[in-house]
């Protein structure tokens, strides 16, 4: 495992507590608000209602396929042409929708230990499992897959370019 890679896990796991803390803090600021805060003129005229449920919209994946059909049909032309800024807009792109995948991982996460907590509803990861796979995915594009490690491939490069650009909009199809 490389450095770069070990980084950027750190980050996601930095991310994805930040965020869970973060949420569970901020809903239980709200039921204490609702709760005890309502009479205050301030407090009392803010509608305070819990954030919508986000596991629903999380499940629904096709942002997140979209995303990557996109970056495998960008990263296939980048291997074709020679652009180091290309390459590095695609390796910082892939890193920052695992970020984002794993801030809304950690906001679901802090939602579900509030509803435990409170309304005793139990977890189920199920319906995130298509959220898991294209962190999965976009993992392996920031790092297996990125379009530096692909420049290595010497000539053969062009070949998997034009896969990638033929793969790309498969994708869309097959997720």
């Amino acid at each position: 495992m490389s450095q770069d890679f070990t980084d950027l896990l750190k980050v996601l796991v930095a991310t994805a507590l930040t965020f869970a803390v973060g949420t569970l803090v901020m809903l239980y600021v709200i039921l204490l608000l609702a709760q005890y805060g309502a009479n205050l003129p301030m407090v009392g005229a803010l509608p305070l209602n819990a954030p919508p449920e986000m596991v629903p919209m999380l499940a629904d994946n096709r942002l997140f396929t979209t995303l990557a059909a996109a970056h495998v049909t960008a990263a296939g032309l980048a291997l074709i042409i020679a652009s180091n800024t290309i390459d590095m807009a695609l390796l910082i792109t892939s890193k920052a929708v695992a970020v984002v995948i794993t801030a809304l991982l950690g906001f679901v996460g802090g939602h579900m230990v509030y509803l435990q907590l409170t309304e005793g509803t139990a977890f189920s990861l199920n319906p995130l499992t298509p959220v898991f796979i294209a962190l999965a995915v976009f993992l392996v594009l920031s790092s297996v897959l990125s379009v530096q490690n692909l420049r290595r491939l010497g000539n053969l490069r062009f070949v998997v370019g034009v896969g990638m650009v033929v793969i790309g909009p498969l994708l869309l199809v097959w997720l």
